[in-house]
């Protein structure tokens, strides 16, 4: 029996439980330590990859390849394209797992997710209302409903892997074209971990690899969107240390102001005010529990708002900002002093919005606060 960080008992991994062919749960817990050593063998990391490719391999090519050549025999009486096009959408969410280290369904957006998947340069003929719409009326309608929607088509004889016939507003994808390109982001996916010249990539990986052999993880299983100090990652460290950069993103309704007086800082702070012609930007973490306690007892001057909407920026400039549960701070009073931030804590937010590249105007509102320059920085 094991235990994860935040205590539960894991009864349900049997040490003798193929994670692959010829790969149990239990070697996996035997060479997981040997991949974070400072010197790591890289046959072990090998010897892992090969599991997973053959996990892939054994779970979604082979069937994929088992239905695409029944299709094309003689007499066949089978459809595949639903049966192909759902278990391609379950490796989507595969490999998507592995990239972002996802060790459960809650930790990121799904539609922000499948979106990234698309803005691959193998979809480069999905647009932006193509990746939008494919979540909600293929991926989502396959899995949960049985059936696409929204005038989507699955087909094989499409000359482009996405097809679209203005007179009649349906879409088709060819399932083929399609497939082929699922296939080349995963082989891509495994080649760059076994080069080993991304620490980010391996990392995720075995957060994703520890979730499924019931290894101890770290989970990350709260979104907290920053908008002063702490959208800078050194700032966030200093109270949350494992917290995770995810994404930037935007509050609606509420307007950046510097109100709440801070001893520690010598002036005013950051905090948010309701306005309706307003946004507010900054960067969503994944946290831990215990990063989050942090961070309330961090805030104790600030009133937690727990699920807030937030739109995560698109993977592409110009699509659908995907919206997101968060939790963040707004402060119980107003400094009756009006001190106004101080020129190094201004100074920190800018840089960090410069950093997560924030809209050039939001950064520009910041340099020209009233009593502030960027000379002062």
């Amino acid at each position: 029996m094991m235990s994860d960080k935040q205590g539960r008992q894991r009864e349900d991994m049997d040490p003798t439980t193929d994670l692959a062919s010829g790969f149990t749960v239990a070697r996996y817990h035997e060479l997981r330590p040997k991949l974070t050593s400072t010197a790591p063998d890289e046959s072990d990391w090998q010897e892992v990859l090969n599991a997973v490719e053959r996990r892939i391999q054994e779970r979604f090519l082979e069937p994929i390849d088992t239905l695409a050549r029944a299709f094309t025999q003689d007499n066949a009486t089978i459809v595949p394209g639903f049966a192909i096009l759902a278990l391609d959408c379950l490796l989507i969410d595969t490999i998507q797992s592995f990239r972002e280290g996802r060790i459960s369904t809650g930790d990121v957006s799904p539609a922000q997710s499948f979106k990234t998947f698309l803005s691959s340069p193998g979809f480069a003929e999905f647009n932006k209302k193509d990746r939008d719409d494919f979540f909600h009326y293929v991926r989502n309608g396959i899995l949960h409903n049985g059936e696409t929607r929204g005038g989507w088509k699955i087909r094989i004889d499409p000359s482009a892997i996405i097809e679209r016939d203005p007179a009649t507003q349906t879409r088709k994808i060819n399932r083929e074209l399609f497939h082929n390109a699922v296939k080349a982001e995963c082989d891509q996916l495994l080649t760059t971990l076994r080069a080993g010249k991304d620490p980010t990539a391996r990392e995720h990986f075995l957060r994703r690899m520890d979730a499924i052999a019931g290894y101890p993880a770290i989970r990350r299983k709260h979104r907290y969107f920053a908008y002063g100090s702490n959208i800078d990652e050194s700032e966030i460290h200093r109270t949350a240390p494992t917290a995770e950069f995810y994404a930037t993103a935007f509050l609606p309704g509420y307007r950046l102001v510097f109100s709440k007086h801070s001893e520690t800082r010598g002036g005013d702070a950051a905090s948010i005010t309701i306005d309706p012609t307003s946004i507010v930007w900054g960067a969503v973490y994944r946290v831990t529990d215990q990063d989050q306690e942090a961070l309330r007892q961090r805030e104790d001057g600030y009133q937690e708002l727990p699920k807030t909407t937030v739109y995560l920026t698109p993977p592409i400039p110009g699509d659908d900002p995907t919206p997101t549960t968060a939790f963040t701070f707004i402060a119980k009073t107003t400094c009756p002093f009006h001190c106004r931030p101080p020129a190094d804590y201004l100074g920190i937010i800018i840089n960090a919005a410069e950093t997560r590249k924030l809209p050039e105007r939001y950064v520009e509102q910041l340099k020209t606060y009233e009593g502030f320059t960027t000379s002062n920085k």
